[in-house]
């Protein structure tokens, strides 16, 4: 059985994890407690866990506390997840961020993930998506969005991503641009659509590049994309990589 806790708020995440822990052990008196951290990982430790039980117990406690940061380590518990998803033993797993490849590892192999998250300051849907990475120019994206160029699109939104950007606020980035072209599209004047004019400009000649019914479509996939990811329905970084791929199709 496999119990994962992850997320931006490491510290909430942690105190979830024990606290499931230390529930478990009153739950479970007799079984054996095994804590694997970054200075004790050994995955032929990890291995000795999956299938064993311990000598004068029924079941193992395996707590594995932030080990996936090490790329050696990442590709074991990768590797090894389905197993502890299968083993009479439990494992509670806590980590923080992650990478999508291992979000995705998480998604489909834990009977259950938590993920804990800090809040976002640009709130969603917002005005602008802002970013408190101020070297990177997230208005980019939503220019590489606006003239329907995917490829451009996902290279730089992969950029975001490696610059420490949050899936959330890349979503209020992208919406807020969905929005300008649909309010652009049905509107005179910049006045009408509640826009700046330069914003206005832009937004007119982007909505050109899509019909109304695909501008619509924008915005209901963002919401749908933004409220899944945080019921832990979908990989947000993933789907976002997915949505700004397929712009062209």
């Amino acid at each position: 059985m496999l119990y994962v806790f992850y997320g931006t708020d490491v510290a909430k995440s942690a105190e979830k994890a024990r606290s499931l822990v230390a529930s478990l052990q009153a739950k479970k008196p007799d079984a054996a407690y095994v804590r694997i951290d970054s200075d004790s990982w050994d995955p032929a430790a990890l291995e000795s866990h999956l299938g064993g039980q311990g000598l004068f117990s029924n079941k193992y406690i395996v707590f594995l506390d932030r080990i996936a940061d090490d790329a050696d380590a990442r590709e074991s518990l990768i590797a090894f997840a389905p197993t502890m998803k299968e083993s009479t033993n439990i494992f509670v797993w806590l980590e923080g961020k992650g990478n999508a490849e291992l979000k995705k590892t998480i998604e489909k192999c834990a009977d259950k993930a938590v993920v804990s998250d800090k809040p976002v300051a640009s709130g969603f849907p917002g005005a602008a998506g802002g970013s408190d990475k101020a070297e990177f120019n997230i208005f980019a994206l939503a220019d590489a969005v606006g003239a329907r160029n995917s490829l451009k699109a996902w290279a730089i939104y992969r950029s975001a991503v490696d610059a420490g950007l949050e899936p959330e606020s890349v979503i209020g980035t992208l919406f807020w641009q969905a929005k300008s072209m649909v309010a652009a599209a049905r509107c005179a004047t910049a006045a009408e659509a509640g826009l700046s004019p330069f914003v206005f400009s832009k937004a007119k000649s982007a909505a050109k590049n899509y019909s109304p019914v695909e501008l619509r479509s924008m915005m209901t996939d963002l919401i749908s994309i933004y409220h899944d990811s945080h019921r832990g329905l979908v990989d947000g970084e993933l789907a976002i990589e997915k949505w700004c791929a397929n712009l062209n199709s």
